[in-house]
């Protein structure tokens, strides 16, 4: 293979895989602190996808300040649907000495009812936007380019990750939430009011989101059926960064971004995805907790 075509579609991966990592991160970060795999995750991306183009195509608003209106909203709407549906189905297996599998089920359901909201409310057709700025790009030597909008999208995906660990880190509100992920029980014996913990992290899931669907929407189509394809790779990545771990979402994005591109040069891009399932089949048997992952 030539080697500028591979180092070309290293690159490409890298690019994609930044992106895949931001949007696999508040699905790390919802099981990391309530223990729940939030089947739903695919369907939040697509109102995240939605909310940009809306404000675009009605309001002319471009879509990287529509991040202002798109990462609340998501917010508000996690935090209300964490608060109103799925925290007392949660109080009652918790009450029940159960490990929470209704949640899971309640969370696919969330997930379908958006996805036929959507499909309901504008239809099964492809949007997008139009934008110059799209089609330009930034060239590395005389073979290589990056478009921009892909690149901002990378930049912005690290930008999240390291938001969020300072977030975790260095905040009042960012230690509740990892003292509520370590010990609830603890946590609550020192005044921490978990269900508020609960809803605030699903919360900062979705909105990362409404974020990733602002740099997103410039070069990707948006359909009710979109989110799909991408939960299914959040599973992926959060498995092979480790769940729960804010740096092996990035890790794992990484990792699926360049073997998808990479194999994409020899096999259809249909069939390489089978290569991220098979890599995600040997991490789960190898290396249960991901490579960057703990114990729960």
């Amino acid at each position: 293979m030539d080697p500028i075509i591979l180092g070309i579609a290293v690159v490409n991966g890298v690019i994609v895989g930044g992106l895949y990592g931001a949007i696999a991160l508040g699905l790390s970060l919802i099981f990391g602190v309530m223990r729940v795999i939030n089947f739903a995750h695919g369907s939040f991306l697509m109102l995240g996808l939605f909310i940009p183009f809306w404000l675009w195509k009605l309001f002319g608003v471009n879509p990287y300040l529509a991040a202002v209106v798109a990462a609340p909203a998501l917010f508000g709407i996690g935090y209300l649907i964490q608060a109103t549906i799925i925290a007392p189905l949660f109080k009652r297996e918790r009450a029940m000495v159960l490990e929470p599998l209704s949640v899971l089920l309640l969370t696919a359901g969330v997930g379908i009812m958006l996805d036929n909201l959507a499909l309901m409310t504008v239809g099964p057709d492809f949007r997008g936007i139009t934008m110059e700025f799209a089609a330009k790009a930034l060239w590395i030597g005389t073979v290589l380019n990056i478009n921009y909008t892909r690149l901002i999208a990378f930049l912005v995906s690290l930008a999240i990750t390291v938001a969020m660990s300072l977030f975790l880190a260095r905040t009042d509100l960012g230690r509740a939430i990892r003292s509520t992920a370590q010990n609830r029980d603890a946590a609550a014996l020192c005044g921490i009011n978990v269900p508020r913990v609960y809803n605030i992290t699903f919360g900062l899931g979705c909105a990362i989101l409404g974020i990733v669907g602002c740099v997103m929407i410039p070069f990707y189509l948006v359909s009710p059926a979109v989110g799909l394809a991408f939960g299914i790779r959040s599973f992926i990545v959060v498995v092979l960064g480790g769940i729960g771990s804010i740096p092996g979402s990035i890790l794992g994005g990484l990792i699926l971004g360049v073997v998808e591109s990479v194999t994409a040069q020899f096999v259809t891009a249909t069939s390489a995805s089978i290569f991220s399932f098979v890599i995600f089949i040997l991490v789960l048997f190898f290396r249960p907790t991901g490579l960057m992952g703990m114990k729960v």
